[in-house]
């Protein structure tokens, strides 16, 4: 049986070494933990799933695929007695000026529409009427699509690394990834922090913010870190799932998004631009 080594446990690496595992190979998983790690990308606690790509017809077909994963994992936890951990709360997409041709609010809901999606169109006065915590008048106009919403991504990572040690997977928590190793034109395995080698037929790099460091490509692939806001409401009634949507505000031009009170009672809110290097 080839063996495959994963480096890297984040979203990528954990359903990298699933699908290597379903594929019928022995699978090694390597990470320096915790695990979810609290740097990774893929930890936090939301984030978005949605169809909206501005013109990009081809990602919203494979959202439409991934919101059909998403259901699934859901009804495999609840099988399992698990807390579902996708929640389609309905994303809601605003923004400052009429949509136009040309603008990604506009052209995601073109899209939704050719594709045979029901989105509603808000102005104004429905987004103030459906959405009473946004300030009135601020957007004047967008739209709300209800096949969407957001993972509980750190709990994700969680509950798929245990999937993964049940179906098999070796998972080598507290191994750090230091280089890969070579031989001849083919990596052949890994060195980690301590000195030891873990060889393979195959090695996947899922390193997310480490990668240029580990095959050498810094500065040229850089890590870049975005802000985010975790705030607890003093009425959190406002911002309940039916009443605060995930959302995007205006966010083409803004990069501000966010999420409804969680279990928690924790409302999201981040902004995805540059960022700081």
């Amino acid at each position: 049986m080839a063996h495959g080594i994963v480096a890297g446990a984040g979203i990528f690496g954990v359903t990298a070494a699933l699908e290597l595992r379903k594929r019928g190979f022995r699978v090694s998983l390597l990470d320096p933990g915790p695990l979810p790690h609290p740097l990774a990308a893929s930890t936090d606690i939301s984030k978005v799933v949605r169809m909206e790509y501005g013109p990009d017809e081809d990602y919203m077909a494979l959202m439409e695929e991934a919101r059909d994963g998403w259901l699934a994992w859901n009804e495999a936890w609840i099988r399992d007695g698990r807390e579902p951990l996708y929640h389609e709360t309905g994303v809601v997409m605003v923004c400052r000026d009429p949509m136009a041709p040309g603008g990604f609010e506009y052209e995601s809901l073109r899209v939704l529409r050719r594709r045979g999606h029901t989105p509603e169109r808000l102005d104004a006065g429905g987004l103030a009427a459906r959405f009473p915590a946004w300030e009135t008048g601020r957007y004047v106009d967008g739209f709300f699509h209800a096949k969407g919403g957001y993972a509980e991504s750190g709990r994700v990572v969680a509950a798929l690394v245990d999937q993964a040690c049940r179906t098999g997977v070796t998972v080598h928590e507290g191994c750090r990834v230091e280089a890969l190793v070579e031989a001849g034109n083919r990596v052949t395995g890994v060195r980690c922090d301590d000195g030891a080698v873990l060889r393979g037929d195959f090695v996947v790099v899922a390193a997310g913010a480490w990668t240029g460091k580990l095959l050498g490509l810094e500065p040229a692939l850089r890590a870049t870190g975005h802000p985010v806001f975790h705030l607890r409401p003093r009425d959190p009634a406002p911002f309940t799932p039916a009443r605060f949507p995930t959302f995007t505000a205006d966010v083409a031009r803004t990069g501000y998004y966010g999420f409804p009170l969680n279990r928690d009672g924790v409302v999201k809110v981040a902004n995805h631009g540059v960022g700081l290097h």
